[in-house]
């Protein structure tokens, strides 16, 4: 929580990967790879809530071995390659909270689940940097400040803007994404190294 108020995060995690066959699931070192991404939720000092979002029932089997983890069945409409991640958290958002008394959370997170290197430890510098500088929405990019994808946190209204942001800023942080065979023996090697 943050002074109060809910954080929530949500793991859009498809199953039709291409490059590499059930990419969201695939081992790394001996754990399916979203595994980490929900790992580090849990063991957030800030997140109260977690929610996958996915149309794959080897996802959703995955997901239920961990406690207080929400499965969210994701759309047929947005569960192709061309989908928009943010329009996964839009739909989630509104299945869960828009049509609902559930108490709707101040703070969104989008964790990448095929960013094993993420922790919580980025996960709440990055929630501290937003409130620090008093943003709207802080994603996170690499070393050459190019936007990697594998979290950002944004307030619950700033989730449905249709343009950029003036109140954004940026986090860098060191994180291989997986998309292929080759990226999952990089990542376990330095996975392997820390």
């Amino acid at each position: 929580m943050i002074n109060g108020k809910k954080v929530s995060a949500i793991i859009p995690a498809r199953g039709g990967s291409k490059r590499l066959k059930g990419k969201n699931i695939f081992p790394v070192l001996g754990k399916p790879m979203i595994c980490y991404a929900i790992e580090a939720c849990q063991k957030s000092d800030y997140v109260d809530e977690i929610i996958v979002s996915s149309d794959c029932e080897k996802i959703e089997s995955v997901v239920k071995n961990f406690k207080n983890v929400i499965f969210h069945s994701r759309s047929e409409s947005l569960s192709d390659d061309k989908t928009f991640k943010q329009d996964v958290i839009v739909e989630v958002l509104r299945s869960v909270y828009e049509n609902s008394k559930e108490e709707k959370p101040k703070t969104i997170l989008s964790v990448q689940a095929n960013s094993p290197e993420i922790s919580d430890k980025i996960i709440d510098e990055m929630i501290e940097t937003k409130l620090k500088f008093n943003k709207k929405e802080i994603f996170s990019v690499d070393k050459d400040l190019m936007q990697n994808g594998a979290v950002r946190v944004m307030d619950y209204e700033y989730c449905f803007l249709k343009t950029l942001s003036m109140y954004c800023g940026v986090y860098i942080c060191d994180l291989h994404d997986v998309h292929t065979i080759k990226d999952v023996e990089i990542v376990e090697k330095r996975m392997s190294r820390k």
